[in-house]
């Protein structure tokens, strides 16, 4: 079984990916969960790191996958909450219910039973403690109503950062980062592109490796807790 591992969350694209990618290389023990296998999903399992597949569509699924991962790791470093979903809230009632289903899920209730399901194996280095760190959003501070059930439900995990900080200290730090316009999505026309990052004081598409920095800052820093850490490039300050 596996020993001190740092699992991570949405590894299937993009951000997920990275962070994944990132920590093994540095060293870590990595288990990279998904919902769908990928292309991403295999690199990763080729360079060594041990994956999961879940969908975190209710709590019996949620349930099962803490179950599961016990069977192949003992004790954790880390949990990194990545898996997100992300579209504009729906016109018609009944969808935007359904949406509110899963992004509540995916966003606050799979965080909150995997961090209390794993509490008791997640131990520090030495003196020093454990980490859980959720990657929130930069519409937690400042929403955009077009996406309001994704922002909420956003907004519902920073409060449980500041919660859990609380509640698992001092064995366990919980901390977020907050990502503004990082990497784009198809979603974004060249507008909406050049409009965001009119937008951002530092004028550019951050990439996924400032997420990753803010991630392992917060790893080797052992005292920092109940914070949120903003890679936006500023773009909160001037997002309209």
């Amino acid at each position: 079984m596996l020993e001190n591992a740092i699992l991570v969350t949405g590894c299937g694209r993009r951000i997920g990916f990275h962070i994944a990618q990132r920590l093994f290389e540095d060293g870590y023990t990595v288990i990279a969960h998904y919902r769908t296998y990928t292309d991403d999903i295999r690199i990763l399992a080729e360079m060594g790191i041990t994956t999961l597949q879940a969908d975190f569509a209710n709590s019996a699924a949620i349930l099962n996958f803490v179950t599961e991962i016990q069977t192949v790791c003992k004790s954790f470093r880390a949990l990194i909450h990545n898996a997100s979903s992300f579209e504009a809230t729906s016109d018609d009632l009944a969808a935007a219910a359904d949406q509110f289903d899963q992004f509540f899920n995916i966003h606050m209730k799979a965080p909150y039973l995997i961090n209390q399901g794993l509490q008791p194996l997640l131990m520090g280095e030495k003196d020093d403690p454990a980490d859980i760190i959720h990657i929130t959003d930069i519409n937690v501070e400042n929403p955009t109503p077009r996406f309001d059930i994704y922002g909420t439900t956003k907004a519902g995990l920073h409060n449980l950062t500041m919660a859990l900080a609380k509640k698992f200290a001092p064995q366990i730090k919980v901390n977020s980062v907050a990502p503004g316009p990082v990497l784009f999505t198809e979603m974004h026309s060249e507008q909406v592109r050049q409009q965001m990052l009119a937008e951002t004081l530092l004028a550019k598409e951050g990439g996924a490796e400032p997420v990753y920095l803010a991630i392992k800052a917060l790893l080797t820093n052992p005292f920092i807790t109940g914070a949120s850490v903003p890679v936006d490039g500023g773009r909160r300050l001037s997002k309209r």
